[in-house]
């Protein structure tokens, strides 16, 4: 078990120590208490791990459905065919 300060924990992060203390703070990083303030490696290198996000490869695309296009086309056809208002009177 090896602890590391805020200081190197920042240095790890490449970040303020203002950010590790506010991580402490919130919750999100276990630290043992005192002065100076101490924190687990392995506890730091978990929070690494589980804040990486994992790319998921895109689907493949798929072909549109004749029918939503058909319908997506005459929708559109009859919006742009639709009568004008005749101005109001006065």
């Amino acid at each position: 078990m090896k602890l590391i300060t805020d200081q190197e924990a920042a240095e790890i992060f490449r970040c303020s120590t203002d950010k590790i203390k506010r991580l402490r703070l919130s919750g999100k990083l276990a630290y043992i208490p005192g002065r100076p303030v101490k924190i687990n490696e392995a506890d730091l290198l978990a929070f690494i791990e589980a804040s990486t996000i994992r790319s998921v490869p895109p689907d493949p695309p798929t072909a549109p459905k004749p029918d939503a296009d058909a319908s997506a086309r005459a929708w559109a056809l009859k919006a742009m065919l639709k009568p004008k208002r005749a101005p109001r009177s006065k």
